[in-house]
């Protein structure tokens, strides 16, 4: 298979996942306090049920209560479990401040030194690494690519009133994307919203000592489900839940606390300038990383939707486009 000799609208699509991140999938109504059981994920069935207007509501009061807010800060703790036992856990802390201010700080495996820091002066965003970069892949080939620029950079971006997204830019700080984009905070709408085609009640439950509504989003006629434990005084999640259905479930937990609305938070959270001696750094531009025309595409396997392995030699001779999917 050769790359660059065919029109990439003359492509046929190969559909794969990319990213084998999976759990066990939670039963409706379980208590927040019981810990999900173990062993190999499985494909849970998708929900079926009729939009509940009372539960919708509970919905947009969420919504409106980030939008709402002044000032708002919270702590998340997550964990997201795949096939066998791979376990992903983090932590990070969100500032955010009206009209356009924000701050994230992802904190190392003990919970208080800081692996990355997102932060946003009102009309640019920075992303630094106060103890070096992680590596990107394909950004850093190799080694020496990475040894180069790991240490002393950062990247800057505008980021223009509701027209970021804290949610797609925490990958480079080391984080899953979270559950409910904190952007949604300055009047950013992520593009799932679209697609929620359902929400009801299941039965109210306490996070800690704060009483929550419980509720239930199905997002692409449940192919991704959102649970969310809703603080009845401040309307504000204190835990989530969300559930990607492919052959296996893609399960995402996050826990809220130190949550805070309208405090003060000083200005200087949101302030940033390189230190002497930073350099500005951004991964290569898509081009730079292609096959040159002519060039033999190497063999590679994928797993697929299905949970079945894909190898690109198995279409050898055909034309092949790669659709890296994200379940939704």
């Amino acid at each position: 298979m050769v790359a660059g000799t065919i029109p990439w609208w003359k492509f046929t699509a190969l559909a794969v996942v990319a990213c084998a991140l999976a759990s066990n999938s939670i039963a409706p109504g379980r208590s927040s306090s019981q810990p999900s059981s173990q062993g190999e994920p499985a494909a849970s069935s998708r929900p079926s049920f009729e939009d509940e207007p009372a539960a919708h509501a509970l919905y947009e009061q969420m919504i409106a209560a980030l939008r709402a807010a002044q000032t708002l800060h919270w702590r998340c703790d997550y964990q997201v479990r795949g096939k066998g036992d791979w376990t992903n856990r983090r932590s990070y802390e969100v500032w955010l401040a009206k009209p356009n201010y924000f701050r994230v700080d992802a904190l190392d495996e003990k919970g208080a030194g800081l692996r990355g820091v997102l932060v946003g002066d009102g009309s640019d965003l920075y992303i630094y690494w106060p103890k070096g970069r992680p590596r990107f892949y394909p950004s850093d080939p190799d080694d020496q690519t990475y040894r180069a620029t790991c240490t002393n950079v950062y990247m800057t971006k505008p980021a223009p009133p509701g027209g970021h997204s804290i949610g797609h830019e925490v990958c480079y700080i080391g984080l899953f994307m979270p559950i409910l984009d904190p952007s949604t905070f300055h009047g950013y709408t992520d593009g799932l919203q679209a697609y929620i085609d359902g929400v009801r009640a299941l039965p109210a439950e306490k996070v800690g000592d704060r009483e929550c509504d419980v509720i239930e989003v199905s997002i692409m006629k449940g192919q991704r489900s959102w649970i969310l434990w809703v603080d009845r005084e401040d309307h504000l999640p204190r835990r989530l839940r969300q559930i990607v259905r492919v052959s296996y479930d893609i399960v995402l937990d996050e826990n809220w606390s130190e949550v805070t609305v309208n405090g003060e938070i000083p200005q200087r959270m949101f302030a940033w300038k390189p230190p002497e001696g930073y350099r500005p750094w951004k991964p290569p531009e898509l081009d730079d990383l292609l096959l040159k025309p002519g060039t033999e595409a190497p063999d590679f396997e994928l797993a697929g939707a299905d949970g079945k392995t894909i190898r690109l030699s198995q279409y050898r001779g055909q034309v092949v486009l790669l659709y890296i999917w994200r379940g939704g």
